[in-house]
């Protein structure tokens, strides 16, 4: 729900719009049982081997290249006997070849395995279900698995009193290995390792501190057999999420229906997770070390709520809501870690460490208390008036601005009621709704930020030391969203076309950023209500079934969805500039500010930036080049198709999902196109090979010199790719037994199916070497690869 008036009652907690999650509940009659089972494999959802990892062949050639072009060597025969040399060259084996890439990839599966119970009388019903899921991914060392249960009942105690009661809880354990930029990294070591070094000695050993100086104990990027294998990264987690409900009707006659309600709401996350890294190889070498955190999270909501329903006459008739609710969260974090551990893989726990190093335990709060109220009146079912009013306070907020007022008015016209539209047969729905309101943000930039904090751990010979650590300030106060929504929603030749068209304006304001302080006060930075934004786009629903027979079916829907984004108000109108972004007025919020990469000299192969915002002149001199804004992560419009063919008992379902408008930045393409600065140290991207070979060349690679041409390398939009792309998200073809051969045995229903995901992917920038479903800052740090999975199943009902 992105609306106002639907997401007003839910306040500050809605400020990013509201998800509705409807828990499966039991009913009266026979008990029913469903079994569901599934297995499959996983492999790699995208792969460009445009950009892939250079063979050692390859390797050597640009490598040629690169020691002619810097001098090294006169010609190719020059160049391989240093490129060969092991001790005073690169030691380059040219019969050696490791694809790393298989190396640290794997075939993966997925198994997962569900039973649920759902039944009762007409005063107490209950539903029952418990699962299990377990995959293999598809780097090393990666997997995950899962427990679950629910349970729900609902009692009629008497007429008048209602109770419910849900609780569900998951068991967790995954195995994920680092991302980012550390050499322990298994997906950037498929990417860094030279092609000419492989991960086991001749008798099948693992290969490290190795006389070649391939893997040394102490340094380089790692081999990665070796930290999957000795290594650990694990995180259990165990969570419980329940709420219970007493509903009781006060009055229930022909014109009132007045009821008060009590909910309980409770969630309890425990999380662990255990690092350890041995003594002898790698990161742990020569000591080994671990490290392990706790954290448990507790917040639970109350809410007391009275409903009036009140029937003036037969068309109208008005709602009334009101009601006060609490919320409360408590974080409690413990960090241990310690070294020097026994020369034994199967010590290690931190119960093995001989030298603690680290100890820190930290809890903290929030709370927040509301009064609401929601209303709305209803006229013939043809027109109705809605608004709310909620009163927030929450403790993140500095003491002179701790409340929020924040309200909705919304009112929708069921067109279709009319006596002229009654009229038209192929009308079936026509409904025009609009609403306006405001709510809160109260999370995103910490929990005392509005406090004047002091800080432990300066310490002085072993005694314990405290430093100012936040200014503070006792004027912040809330975020505040200004909502509009105006959507028209219809049907057509009685539901056989169906579809939603939306408009929204999302105004942001009192945007909490960090403004910059005289560093004379002892504090760069203090938080303040200082920016504002703006969001609006249109969404565009749409779902038909252009066929329909007795045997045959096809139903199609799709969604389209465009939004743009500006800051509209920063601190004294000065920009921001955060990583690789820059907040500035006028432009999107995620705007990439980059140097702009021109290309490649065509006349002498240099490499390019443009000189000015103008972009008509160039300079081959990365620092007189500016910092430019260009390129958004944001995608400009996406949305997906879904089609589903139904053919007696056979259905075939498909749904593409689309994204266009973004670019994607890879942050560490430097280090794998560096045209010549990291050759020998780190492999690099088959893109190297198309480097500038002689003038009249038109490519995109500067000439490559060993050593590096004129910063290229460093940071710029040459390393920004086209974010567009479609992918085949979920395909399943099933088939359900007829009804009337399962009868005999006692079974409901058992239909068969064959499921994939992440099928196929098109994407418009061939020579994007990662996967383009990259996140949302639209960058890669080496994550683990998105896996394709093919699993077929079966679901029986009885």
């Amino acid at each position: 729900m992105k609306d106002a008036a639907a997401a007003s009652i839910y306040g500050s907690r809605a400020a990013n719009g509201v998800i509705m999650v409807t828990t499966k509940r039991g009913h009266a009659g026979k008990t029913a049982f469903n079994l569901s089972t599934e297995a499959g494999t996983n492999s790699i959802a995208y792969k460009n081997n445009n950009n892939r990892a250079m063979t050692t062949r390859e390797y050597q050639s640009v490598l040629q290249l690169a020691l002619i072009n810097a001098g090294y060597a006169s010609d190719t025969t020059d160049a391989n006997s240093i490129i060969t040399d092991p001790v005073n060259g690169f030691g380059l084996k040219p019969n050696t070849n490791t694809n790393w890439y298989d190396l640290v990839t794997q075939k993966g599966s997925q198994q997962q395995y569900n039973l649920s119970m759902s039944g009762g009388s007409e005063k107490t019903q209950i539903y029952i279900s418990g699962g299990y899921f377990k995959q293999v991914g598809t780097t090393l060392s990666t997997y995950f698995e899962r427990y679950n249960g629910d349970i729900a009942i609902t009692h009629h105690a008497t007429d008048r009193l209602t109770i419910s009661m849900t609780l569900n809880g998951a068991a967790t354990k995954q195995s994920t290995p680092t991302n980012g930029g550390t050499f322990a990294n298994p997906v950037l070591e498929s990417y860094f390792l030279l092609p000419w070094y492989t991960p086991r000695n001749p008798d099948g050993s693992f290969k490290f501190n190795d006389p070649d100086g391939e893997f040394p104990a102490n340094g380089g990027i790692f081999n990665p057999l070796i930290q999957a294998a000795w290594n650990t990264n694990t995180a259990k987690q165990q969570q419980f999420r329940g709420n219970v409900m007493g509903e009781y009707k006060i009055l229930n006659d022909a014109t009132n229906v007045l009821k008060f309600t009590s909910r309980f709401a409770g969630e309890f996350i425990n999380v662990l997770e255990d690092q350890y890294r041995n003594p002898f190889y790698g990161d742990g070498f020569p000591l080994g070390d671990a490290f392990a955190s706790y954290r448990r999270v507790t917040d639970f909501t109350w809410s007391n709520f009275a409903d009036l329903k009140h029937i003036i006459n037969n068309d109208l008739y008005f709602n009334l809501k009101a009601g006060y609710e609490a919320y409360y969260l408590k974080n409690y974090f413990l960090q241990a870690g310690g070294q020097q551990f026994p020369s034994n893989l199967q010590l290690n726990y931190l119960a093995s460490a001989a030298q603690p190093t680290t100890a820190y335990s930290l809890p903290t709060e929030q709370s927040t208390n509301s009064l609401f109220s929601v209303a709305d009146i209803n006229y013939k079912n043809r027109y109705i008036l809605s608004g709310s009013y909620r009163r927030d306070g929450s403790s993140v907020f500095g003491k002179n601005h701790r409340w929020g007022n924040f309200y909705s008015v919304g009112a929708s016209w069921n067109i279709n009621q009319e006596e002229f539209i009654q009229n038209i047969p192929s009308i079936s729905l026509l409904k025009l709704r609009a609403s306006y309101g405001e709510n809160g943000n109260s999370n995103g930039f910490g929990l005392y930020s509005s406090l004047a904090t002091y800080a432990y751990g300066a310490n002085y010979t072993g005694l314990p030391g405290a430093f100012p650590s936040n200014v503070g300030n006792d004027n912040l106060t809330w975020e505040k969203n200004g909502i509009l929504d105006i959507a028209l929603d219809f049907g057509f030749f009685n539901q056989r076309l169906t579809g939603t068209i939306e408009y929204y304006h999302r105004k942001t304001s009192d945007l909490i950023l960090s403004i910059p302080l005289s560093l004379t006060s002892g504090f760069s930075g203090q938080n303040q209500n200082v920016g504002a934004m703006v969001n609006k786009g249109i969404e565009v629903t749409l779902g038909g079934r252009p066929i329909d027979t007795k045997d045959f079916k096809w139903d199609i829907s799709g969604n389209f969805s465009h939004n743009k984004n500006r800051i509209t108000e920063l601190y004294a109108g000065r920009p921001i500039t955060t990583g690789f972004f820059r907040y500035t007025v006028g432009h999107d919020a995620q705007e990439f500010y980059l140097r702009q990469w021109a290309g490649v000299d065509p006349s002498n192969g240099d490499p390019l930036w443009y000189a000015d915002s103008s972009k008509k002149s160039t300079t081959n001199v990365y620092s007189k080049a500016p910092l430019m804004l260009g390129g958004q992560a944001d995608p400009k419009f996406f949305g997906s198709v879904t089609n589903t063919f139904t053919y007696k008992g056979f259905q075939l379902t498909a749904m593409f999902y689309y994204n266009f408008g973004n670019k994607i930045y890879d942050i560490w393409d430097r280090y794998l196109n560096s045209d010549g600065l990291y050759y020998g140290a780190f492999n690099q991207e088959s893109a190297q090979l198309k480097s500038w070979k002689k003038p009249g060349d038109i490519t995109n690679v500067p000439k490559i010199i060993y050593g590096g041409n004129k910063s290229s390398y460093n940071h710029s939009s040459r390393y920004l790719y086209s974010g567009n792309y479609i992918r085949l998200r979920n395909v399943e073809f099933s088939y359900s037994i007829p009804k009337s051969l399962l009868k005999r045995a006692g079974i409901t229903s058992l239909v068969l199916y064959v499921r994939g995901t992440n099928l196929w992917t098109f994407d418009q920038d061939k020579n994007l070497p990662f996967d383009p479903e990259a996140g949302a800052n639209a960058q890669n740090n080496f994550d683990v690869f998105i896996p394709k999975t093919i699993t077929g199943g079966i679901k029986l009902g009885f």
